[in-house]
């Protein structure tokens, strides 16, 4: 395996969110007090925003099948980060009209995205990755819990939508893959021999 199929893991959160951010500077009827993400997909620019999740999705997975090739690690914490990727490609083809189905693909990344990266933190790759990997992915589901809430009318955070708990997760958990690829495409050599798995 060549150490640049862990760019994947860059390129993928990189495009993804210039694409999103690219997508609310020119959509005037988005608003962080009011809007999910989501809505980003059923407007004008709807293509930025489906293509930009579409392509993350792909990316996450590929990410994911290379990681499990290259790293000594069980097969759990990689098929829910598979399925939760799976799950971000399909928010880009169901967009908010498909109502339910749209929900349980968004559902699926934002829960078990950060499940697969707090199971992957207990074999050990550099203390600061694992540290991060568990903070950020417990800070995600805490964050995407709240967001359900919102959904569900349970809770209601005055000028707070469903928008900022989503980019909260989604900037946590791309900032992880991002250092995770760099990591590993820096360290390939150690990997090789098995020495970079400390636990």
């Amino acid at each position: 395996m060549n150490k640049l199929y862990f760019l994947t893991g860059i390129i993928g959160p990189l495009v993804t969110l210039s694409l999103i951010f690219l997508d609310i500077s020119i959509s005037p009827y988005f608003s962080w007090h009011v809007n999910s993400l989501s809505s980003l997909g059923i407007h004008k620019y709807y293509y930025l925003f489906d293509s930009a999740v579409i392509f993350e999705g792909l990316m996450n997975t590929a990410f994911s099948v290379f990681l499990y090739r290259a790293v000594p690690v069980k097969p759990l914490p990689i098929i829910l980060m598979i399925i939760g990727s799976i799950g971000l490609f399909f928010v880009g083809i169901f967009d908010e009209h498909t109502g339910d189905i749209h929900l349980t693909f968004a559902i699926l990344y934002f829960i078990l995205m950060p499940l697969g990266i707090i199971i992957f933190s207990l074999f050990r790759i550099s203390r600061f990755i694992t540290l991060y990997g568990m903070i950020s992915a417990l800070i995600s589901l805490m964050v995407i819990i709240i967001g359900i809430l919102m959904a569900l009318k349970i809770i209601k955070l005055k000028g707070v939508g469903l928008s900022i708990p989503e980019t909260i997760e989604a900037l946590l958990l791309a900032s992880w893959i991002i250092m995770l690829a760099s990591y590993i495409i820096f360290n390939y050599s150690k990997l090789q021999t098995n020495k970079i798995i400390l636990a």
